[in-house]
C-alpha cells in the first residue's frame, strides 16, 4: 500500500526558491493555479495498491470483494477474515470512530470478524467505484462501515477519499454526482420501498462532499416521507416527495407535500424550492425550512372540528 503525500508540492516550492532570483516564479504560480483547477475536476488519489495484471494487456484484473477490503483497510486479514480495528485505513486515518459504534452489536475493538461479500460496490462514470464495507450491525437492521471512492487502474487501484456510512443493507444505494467542479457521493436509503398501506416511512438522502481525501457528510434530507395524522376531521395521509438538482456550488431541492383523505381525496397540495449552498465549514445549508415542517405546523394549529350536538332526550311516557 502506498500513501500519497505532498512531495510534488514541496519539489515545486524548492525549484521556485532556487530559480526565483533569476527567472521569477510567475510561471510556477500560474502552473500551480492550473493544477489546483485540475484537482478540483479530477480527484487526487490518497493511496494506491498494485494488483496483478490480466495477461499481457496491462489491464488490471476485475477486483474481487476481498481486494476492496485490502485496498481500503490494510488491517484486513484475508486468511482469518478479520479486520484489526486498531489499524488505520489506507490513508493513515482512524478507520472506526468509537462514538459512532456505541450501540453496535458484536465486537467493536480488536479483531472484528467480517465477510468479503459484505462489500457493496456501486459503479460510477469513468471507472469510479463507490465501496461500502459493512463491519458493524445495529438493532433494527442497520449496518455501518467505511465508505470509499476508488478506481481500478492499469496494474493497480487508487483510493480518492474515505468516510463512513450507516444504513439498511437491502435499501441502500449509491451514486456519483458533480456540483460544478466538486465531486459528491450520494447515498439513498429507500425506507419507503415496499411500504404497506397506513404505515409511516422515510427515504433518506445523504450527500458526501469529497474534500482533502475525505468523504464528509454535508447534508441529509428526505426524498420521500409518509405519515398519517388527523386532518379535516379524519385520518389523512401526509406525503412529502423531493427531487434534488445538482448545480455549481448549490443543490436545488424541489419539494411537494400532498395531504389526502379517503373520503375527500386531495385536501391540500403545496410546492417549494429549497437551495442548499456550500458553506466554508463544508456543510450544505438550506435557505428555508422544509415544506414538511411548514405544512405540519399549519395543520397542527388548525382548530379541531366542533363536537356533534348531543342526541335529543327520549320522549316522556304518559303517566310518569
Amino acid at each position: 500500500m502506498i500513501r500519497l503525500g505532498f512531495g510534488k508540492l514541496l519539489l515545486s516550492a524548492g525549484v521556485c526558491a532556487v530559480l526565483g532570483s533569476v527567472f521569477g516564479c510567475a510561471s510556477a504560480v500560474e502552473s500551480s493555479k492550473l493544477e489546483d483547477r485540475a484537482r478540483r475536476t479530477v480527484p487526487v488519489p490518497i493511496c494506491l495498491k498494485p494488483f496483478e495484471r490480466h495477461g499481457t494487456s496491462g489491464i488490471v484484473s476485475s477486483l474481487r470483494p476481498e481486494d476492496y477490503w485490502s485496498l481500503v483497510l490494510p488491517g484486513f486479514d484475508a486468511g482469518q477474515l478479520t479486520v484489526d480495528a486498531a489499524m488505520p485505513d489506507c490513508a493513515g486515518r482512524p478507520a472506526f470512530i468509537p462514538s459512532e459504534l456505541v450501540e453496535a452489536e458484536g465486537a467493536r475493538t480488536g479483531m472484528i470478524p467480517v465477510k468479503p461479500d459484505d462489500a457493496m460496490i456501486a459503479s460510477g462514470p469513468d471507472g469510479f467505484r463507490i465501496v461500502w464495507l459493512r463491519t458493524h450491525t445495529f438493532p433494527g437492521g442497520a449496518s455501518s462501515g467505511p465508505l470509499a471512492l476508488v478506481r481500478p487502474r492499469e496494474g493497480y487501484a487508487e483510493v480518492y477519499a474515505t468516510g463512513t456510512y450507516k444504513g439498511a443493507v437491502a435499501t441502500s444505494r449509491f451514486s456519483l454526482e458533480r456540483m460544478g467542479p466538486r465531486i459528491l457521493v450520494s447515498a439513498t436509503d429507500e425506507g419507503c420501498a415496499g411500504v404497506k398501506p397506513n404505515e409511516s416511512c422515510e427515504t433518506d438522502f445523504s450527500v458526501y462532499l469529497l474534500s482533502a481525501g475525505r468523504l464528509a457528510r454535508a447534508a441529509t434530507f428526505p426524498l420521500d416521507r409518509i405519515e398519517y395524522r388527523s386532518a379535516s376531521g379524519e385520518t389523512a395521509q401526509f406525503r412529502l416527495t423531493a427531487t434534488p438538482v445538482f448545480q455549481d456550488n448549490v443543490i436545488r431541492v424541489v419539494e411537494q407535500v400532498v395531504v389526502s383523505a379517503p373520503s375527500q381525496g386531495v385536501i391540500r397540495k403545496a410546492d417549494l424550492e429549497r437551495v442548499y449552498r456550500l458553506e466554508p465549514n463544508g456543510k450544505l445549508r438550506a435557505n428555508v425550512d422544509s415544506l414538511w415542517q411548514q405544512v405540519a405546523k399549519e395543520t397542527a394549529t388548525q382548530a379541531p372540528p366542533p363536537p356533534p350536538p348531543p342526541p335529543p332526550p327520549p320522549p316522556r311516557r304518559k303517566g310518569h
